[in-house]
């Protein structure tokens, strides 16, 4: 009967007089007396309860009991719901702040990783610009050799190269005459590949199969050392200087014979320092030497790389007679080499060093 409602088993209020008890009584008895509910054990178990809730009511001490136990039993049920209540929200503020609090360490997070890249992509990016400036230093001294060894007595053949191998052409598209570059100016932009002997202005031509007007200039340079360079790195510069011009490129439309001819000339030196051994018994007679322009069966033709320097080699050898008079100079042929080799070497450091870069950043 603890967990049973008196009051709602006769059908009536708590504060219901004796009267209204026993009304209620006889209501819920009649309703549910077993010779009218089918006497099934339900309704012999209903009528029980019923019975056993109007003696406890109809007597004043006992329901006074009954009162008081069912108000503390409320009262419990009140706290319960309201402790119930306050530990709900506790535990959703716990589950808010632990939300914030793990926000805010991803958050930190981000920002450490994002902090760390910016950090690696500058350092990257110094290095680049110290490797840029290495180079351009030893580009600049590699020139600055170049321009001296052109006026110094030892490398008097280097003018005897012809004027169009050390020439470029140098294009870009006018719309007006705004677009005109003045001699002085282009002189001063093409002395950083060496020095400019003269610079002439052949003016403006039209071009028939893309109709556009284009202006054309020949930079004439002392050395085959500076037009070389003028037509190799004059892709690699940027700003809005160089943007203008389109085309740079040997006057003749092709890189000169010479260079090559330079190729076949110290080869053909090299191998006419071959001579055959002595025959035995013949001492005093020299041996046959190999003709130029021919080789062993047995020995391969030695490549252009393995031939020494031609820094320091002195007067009246066999390599320095095999300059032609058309020919650049062994000193700009070595220049033109060590040149290229070294800008090989510097691009594929900054390439791995870049790729380096990229790997920590995806780790991240």
């Amino acid at each position: 009967m603890s967990d049973l409602n008196c009051y709602d088993l006769l059908g009536i209020e708590p504060s219901s007089t004796q009267n209204q008890i026993n009304t209620g009584y006889r209501r819920a008895a009649r309703l549910h007396h077993p010779d009218k509910a089918g006497n099934s054990p339900s309704s012999r178990e209903k009528f029980h309860q019923i019975s056993v809730a109007y003696q406890l009511l109809s007597d004043p001490i006992l329901k006074a009991k009954y009162d008081s136990a069912r108000a503390l039993q409320n009262q419990k049920a009140r706290q319960a719901e309201l402790f119930e209540g306050k530990r709900r929200q506790m535990k959703n503020d716990l589950e808010a702040r632990e939300k914030v609090f793990k926000r805010g360490r991803d958050d930190n997070d981000m920002d450490h990783a994002e902090q760390t890249f910016k950090q690696l992509a500058a350092e990257g990016k110094r290095r680049r610009l110290e490797k840029q400036d290495t180079l351009k230093r030893e580009l600049e001294q590699e020139r600055a050799n170049a321009n001296k060894n052109v006026n110094s007595p030892a490398t008097d053949q280097i003018s005897s190269v012809p004027e169009l191998d050390r020439t470029v052409r140098v294009r870009w598209p006018i719309e007006s005459a705004d677009d005109m570059v003045e001699e002085s100016h282009i002189m001063s932009l093409f002395s950083t590949f060496g020095k400019v002997e003269s610079v002439t202005m052949l003016g403006a031509k039209s071009q028939k199969k893309k109709k556009k007007r284009v202006a054309i200039c020949m930079v004439q340079y002392v050395s085959i050392v500076g037009a070389h360079s003028a037509v190799k790195e004059f892709p690699r510069q940027k700003g809005k200087e160089w943007q203008r011009f389109d085309l740079v490129y040997w006057a003749g439309n092709k890189e000169p014979d010479s260079i090559g001819e330079q190729r076949s000339d110290l080869n053909n030196a090299r191998l006419s320092n071959h001579t055959s051994p002595l025959t035995p018994g013949t001492a005093s007679q020299p041996a046959t030497p190999t003709p130029l322009g021919s080789t062993s069966p047995n020995k391969k033709m030695p490549a252009f790389s393995s031939f020494p320097t031609a820094f320091g080699t002195p007067k009246g050898s066999v390599l320095s007679r095999s300059v032609g008079f058309n020919s650049p100079s062994l000193e700009e042929m070595t220049m033109i080499r060590l040149k290229n080799a070294e800008k090989a070497r510097l691009a594929e450091e900054l390439k791995q060093e870049d790729d380096g870069a990229m790997g920590i950043r995806n780790s991240t």
